[in-house]
């Protein structure tokens, strides 16, 4: 509980799973909405580009944590701090 309150553990990791789905379901629905409303061609490239764009982005997002995760892993070993080479 220490490491949630200190931020040395992240909670957000697991919920980006769940913003990615709920991200995708609005893309689908604006896409479907698009494709038989206005432009058929405009919502199926907005269905493949968005839901492709947005894996992109919450991807990156997870690679920022995991960034993160191995930083504090490589903080924690024994010898590896500032002073390490003098």
């Amino acid at each position: 509980m220490n490491d949630y309150l200190l931020f040395r553990k992240m909670i957000t990791p697991p919920f980006i799973h769940i913003i990615f789905w709920i991200g995708v379901a609005a893309i689908v629905v604006s896409a479907l909405g698009t494709m038989f409303g206005q432009n058929f061609f405009a919502g199926v490239l907005m269905l493949v580009l968005g839901v492709v764009f947005w894996r992109i982005s919450c991807e990156l997002m997870l690679v920022l944590f995991s960034i993160h995760d191995r930083l504090s892993e490589i903080a924690r070993k024994p010898g590896s701090g500032p002073d390490m080479g003098t």
